[in-house]
């Protein structure tokens, strides 16, 4: 098929029904996926998994995305107020 190599992960929820110690190991499994595209294989193309990811984009509904803080260097979020979204932006 189509020979297209996304570096994007999006995760739709992938906190749900975690314990804060599951959403904490989510986060590191992250991270670590991230941390490893630096190395010399992921270089090569082959990341955890056979993916390469240099983007994650998590998909949440409520405030647990405080937890991830620390397994990121960016958590952007958007805010619905009076009918309108608009993104924060993490500087």
């Amino acid at each position: 098929r189509g020979r297209l190599c996304s570096s994007l992960l999006v995760l739709d929820e992938p906190l749900t029904h975690l314990d804060s110690g599951g959403r904490d190991n989510v986060g590191k499994v992250l991270r670590k996926l991230i941390y490893n595209q630096s190395s010399s294989k992921a270089r090569d193309g082959v990341g955890i998994g056979g993916l390469t990811v240099s983007t994650i984009l998590i998909i949440l509904q409520d405030l647990v995305a405080e937890e991830l803080s620390e397994s990121f260097d960016r958590v952007d979020e958007v805010v619905r107020s009076e009918g309108h979204s608009r993104v924060v932006i993490d500087e």
